[in-house]
């Protein structure tokens, strides 16, 4: 796969004035010895609106690799690695130290968050040109900024909603919540009078509400839920602070729904994934979805925030972009930032965030009005909270916390006990990761 060529594109684009290759030349390299590359990606799919062809995002993370071969001024081999969503962790922090270990990562903010306080994420603001930077929407770079300096290049973001079904909607009495063209927003009075209605109208086998936790997976969509309330989640140095009466009051919230009716039996065992099929096969009428996945349900859905403590409901955002490690090698370490610059100065691969919102601006004026319900989205952006509460170790807070749910759901804790539990464990874990936490110097 070693190719060898020049910064010829990089270079075209520098000198009309565009966007420039900080990393080109910026460091003597020793030797004609190919430097080895490892790039790794979570299987993920993904949406072109210019290119059929494009399923997953790791289809494009190669094509930028065997670009980057090709046009780079010395020989480079890049290996891509993919992995399963669930193996952020055996992938990343499971291969320090050895030839598997990634010099980039691409993934998700909320999971490729946890490294940045492992010391090995480099910044990149020497990567970053003020031309490359003012391209860049800032609520989607503000998202990898950590004291100052920016540890992710975004690539691009889906903003999670609620989805209804509309025709369960109107068949349960509900036809004035259906609002088309828009992304609504209920109170929470409204939210308990709409799935007490669709649990007394629903066919048997038929259920109002997504609701899960079998494992960690979609967990910070249950999260959300809990902010319906008026609860901030955390307090003001970033800890969990659901025994606050807003908590609790979310918490009695969610688990009165259990026996009224709202969720699937048993939905302390479920995984998102169940829900999502029981939703495709309409036998949900709420469920999540982001700007990504609502192309497959057509005209059937409606869009609303998740309750919140505003008028305007809740969203979250995943933001997908780009980290760089530093393995110990400096000569690698400078290809892997001369990668990013060659894929930010590079309009085509920029193109390729097309599909969801992308992070680039230029990106987002060309190919918007392609995008399904693009303004919607980008519209719908400041309702978006950030469910990590910049905890310094996502992953280990995750953890623990759908196991409170579970017991919630399950009727073994009160919403107090509940509170108590998930404000204990979950703020041991932070207490933990900041204790570990450095940064690289």
């Amino acid at each position: 796969m070693t190719r060898r060529a020049f910064c010829a594109g990089a270079a075209f684009l520098a000198a009309a004035g565009t966007l420039s290759l900080a990393g080109c030349n910026s460091l003597p390299f020793t030797g004609a010895a190919p430097v080895r590359l490892v790039i790794k990606v979570p299987r993920t799919g993904h949406d072109v609106v210019f290119d059929d062809s494009i399923s997953q995002v790791e289809t494009v993370i190669q094509g930028m690799a065997e670009g980057f071969q090709r046009d780079y001024e010395r020989p480079v081999d890049v290996e891509v690695v993919v992995f399963e969503q669930n193996q952020y962790d055996e992938a990343v922090k499971g291969s320090f130290d050895t030839d598997k270990a990634p010099d980039v990562l691409y993934g998700d903010y909320f999971n490729i968050s946890t490294y940045i306080r492992t010391g090995r994420v480099v910044p990149l603001d020497d990567v970053v040109a003020p031309a490359i930077r003012d391209d860049l929407f800032d609520d989607l770079w503000n998202m990898g900024v950590v004291e100052g300096r920016a540890y992710m290049m975004p690539y691009l973001a889906r903003q999670n909603v609620l989805a209804y079904n509309k025709e369960m909607f109107r068949n349960a009495g509900l036809g004035e919540f259906v609002a088309e063209g828009k992304i609504t927003a209920w109170s929470l009075d409204e939210w308990t009078r709409i799935l007490d209605a669709l649990a007394a109208s629903l066919p048997e086998g038929s259920f109002p509400m997504m609701m899960y936790a079998g494992s960690s997976q979609g967990d910070t969509h249950i999260v959300t839920l809990l902010r319906s309330a008026g609860s901030s989640i955390y307090d003001d140095t970033g800890h969990f602070n659901l025994s606050a009466p807003e908590g609790i009051a979310a918490l009695r919230w969610i688990q009165e729904g259990v026996g009224r009716g709202w969720f699937p039996p048993h939905a302390e065992n479920l995984e998102i994934e169940d829900c999502s099929s029981l939703f495709r096969q309409g036998q949900l009428a709420i469920y999540m979805v982001n700007n990504a996945s609502i192309t497959r349900y057509g005209d059937t859905v409606g869009l609303v925030n998740f309750p919140g403590p505003d008028a305007d409901g809740s969203a979250t955002a995943f933001a997908s972009g780009f980290q760089v490690f530093d393995n110990g090698d400096a000569e690698k370490l400078q290809v892997a930032k001369d990668f990013l610059s060659y894929v930010y100065t590079d309009e085509r691969w920029l193109d390729y965030a097309a599909g969801a919102i992308p992070a680039s601006k230029r990106v987002s004026d060309r190919y918007g009005a392609d995008i399904p319900s693009y303004d919607l989205f980008r519209a719908n952006a400041d309702n978006v909270w950030d469910f990590t509460g910049g905890s310094p170790d996502t992953q280990t807070v995750r953890d623990v916390f759908y196991t409170g749910i579970h017991d919630l759901l399950m009727g073994k804790t009160t919403p107090e006990e509940c509170a108590a539990l998930l404000d204990a464990q979950c703020n041991a874990a932070i207490d933990e990761g900041w204790a570990k936490s450095q940064l690289h110097e």
